[in-house]
């Protein structure tokens, strides 16, 4: 009887862990602040690593923090799905409450997005336009007082800088980019003003030397896979995600949300 229950206190006690170390932290959402000094005052909200199947953060909870911040963009840095189109029910739900806020939304895919046979790509790329995404495909949008700069996914060949700058600025906008694969930065040539992306989730299972076992790309092996850096061209904020793939847990690494307030330094201070 004693050995049944030092079995059943073991046993409890090994759950009560996994669900400390590696459960929590999938749920217990933190909001980045970022700062960038920039002419133009802007409050961008960036959501990247949905992986919908996997996502333990509730909608509400991101419904609470969009009210609270009131930002002038969202930028969805991609992974929107994590493998299948089961998923883009879930998906739905999600980018229309963020579509009722009336926040304008910007999009990139991930390399998971194309994970789903071509046709089903495109389906997902439909139901993202019917939910306010405006999705950029290695393509630009120019406003008042910025250039926003969408690059395809890197890991898998999408991406195209060439088209993705293919504009003109007298004026000297700032240029503000958003990719899903960091790697990305490494082909580009042109000054930019921001640049974020996620795909590397802070590793997500935060142990040392994980991406030089695990290929995660270039960026990922200099040892730059979360939070902020200074590139020859401009600075890049690699996101950790919002939620998981493989298998769904983290380990000393919280998702993520991130508010990057762009101001004139002076204001940031």
């Amino acid at each position: 009887m004693e050995n049944m229950i030092i079995t059943i206190l073991l046993i409890l006690t090994a759950l009560l862990l996994w669900e400390l170390f590696f459960i929590f932290p999938t749920r217990w959402l933190k909001v980045e602040r970022i700062y960038w000094d920039t002419k133009t005052r802007k409050k961008i909200l960036q959501i990247s690593d949905i992986h919908i199947r996997h996502l333990r953060v509730s909608h509400e909870k991101i419904q609470s923090i969009l009210e609270e911040e009131t930002p002038d963009y969202v930028f969805l840095t991609g992974d929107f799905i994590d493998k299948h189109e089961r998923e883009f029910d879930s998906l739905k739900s999600l980018l229309q409450m963020i579509q009722k806020t009336g926040i304008e939304m910007y999009g990139v895919l991930g390399n998971h997005d194309r994970y789903i046979d071509e046709d089903k790509v495109e389906e997902l790329e439909k139901l993202l336009h019917e939910c306010g995404v405006n999705l950029l495909k290695n393509d630009y949008v120019e406003k008042n007082d910025v250039f926003i700069v969408g690059i395809d996914d890197c890991c898998k060949g999408h991406c195209d800088i060439n088209k993705s700058f293919d504009f003109h600025n007298p004026e000297n906008k700032e240029i503000l980019v958003l990719t899903h694969d960091p790697d990305a930065v490494l082909e580009i040539d042109q000054p930019f003003s921001f640049f974020v992306s996620g795909h590397l989730h802070g590793k997500q299972v935060n142990v040392p030397f994980f991406f030089k076992i695990k290929d995660m790309g270039k960026v990922a092996q200099q040892g730059m896979y979360q939070g902020k850096h200074q590139h020859d061209r401009g600075p890049i904020y690699i996101s950790k995600g919002i939620s998981q793939t493989a298998l769904n847990i983290r380990f000393w690494v919280r998702s993520e949300v991130t508010v990057h307030h762009l101001a004139p330094r002076a204001e940031n201070k």
